[in-house]
């Protein structure tokens, strides 16, 4: 590797190694799903506001009101992402859930096609039967590993079409804004969304001890501000294939952290299912609809 390569490949390392650290800052922060969720994007927001505030304020005039709608469709379907894939944390094993909750690029295709009738080939269709028959394996093995793994497995499956949702409604978005403006934009509206959920489950979002408080900032400063900023500056160097499959190495990131850290023994069913969950995501990432 050419150090010029080597400082392209360097920030997505780093951005891997960031949102790794996701799952982990859930567990630690002990406080309700959606008060995790809410603050995650919530205190991200508010730390890109001062550097993309002006510029989504320059912006939006310009955006349309059909463009407009699906800013806010977006940070919708990435609220609910957030709410269901930190909820799962919370009945299932970090393994499982990474797992599952990263099956969102199989199912951005299929929602591409069938949603906006974009052309599915051979190569997505077995990336499909793929990813599902791990899926099933998974949940199939997690029947000991927390207290109700299948909600678990559910839930993480829901945060991945609502993921693959937010990519698909967003599209086009950010060629339309600048990506501190889009992003910000986004972030704000799903924090809104997350904390209309709160107040409707009678969640609160305050009272919570300094180490909770702690790991929340943590987790919107590491995976979320850092990591996902990470991913997006990558994507202006090096093709989206590529920062696709260093994406895969999450679930093993945060695996490994969660058996250094929680003594989570991934079970031999979810570690065959991971397995073709991968090789599934990696058809997606290197083929696309090709």
């Amino acid at each position: 590797m050419t150090p010029s390569s080597a400082s392209r490949y360097a920030p997505l390392s780093l951005a891997v190694a960031c949102v790794s650290l996701g799952s982990i800052l859930v567990r630690l922060a002990q406080a309700p799903p959606l008060a995790v969720s809410f603050y995650r994007i919530f205190l991200a927001s508010l730390l890109l506001a001062p550097f993309a505030l002006a510029a989504g304020v320059a912006a939006w005039p310009s955006l349309g009101r059909k463009r407009g709608l699906a800013l806010v469709g977006a940070g919708i379907a990435l609220g609910i992402h957030f709410a269901t894939w930190i909820a799962s944390l919370s009945y299932t094993s970090v393994a499982a859930s990474v797992l599952l909750v990263n099956m969102a690029p199989v199912f951005t295709l299929l929602l591409s096609w069938t949603l906006l009738r974009e052309p599915a080939s051979a190569r997505l269709l077995a990336a499909m039967g793929i990813a599902i028959a791990g899926a099933c394996l998974i949940a199939g093995g997690d029947a000991r590993l927390g207290p109700d793994p299948v909600k678990g497995d559910v839930l993480a499956l829901v945060g991945a079409v609502t993921l693959s949702a937010y990519h698909v409604i967003g599209r086009g978005l950010r060629e339309a804004l600048p990506l501190g403006a889009y992003l910000l934009g986004v972030w704000s509206t799903a924090a809104a969304t997350l904390g209309a959920l709160a107040f409707c489950a009678d969640v609160p979002l305050h009272g919570y001890p300094p180490r909770t408080m702690a790991a929340l900032a943590g987790l919107a400063l590491v995976p979320t501000l850092l990591g996902h900023g990470l991913v997006n500056r990558s994507l202006r160097v090096l093709p989206a294939p590529v920062v696709g499959l260093f994406l895969l190495g999450e679930p093993i990131g945060a695996s490994a952290l969660a058996f250094v850290l929680f003594s989570e023994i991934p079970s031999a069913w979810t570690l065959t299912g991971g397995g073709l969950v991968l090789a599934a995501l990696a058809l997606v990432v290197r083929g696309g609809f090709q």
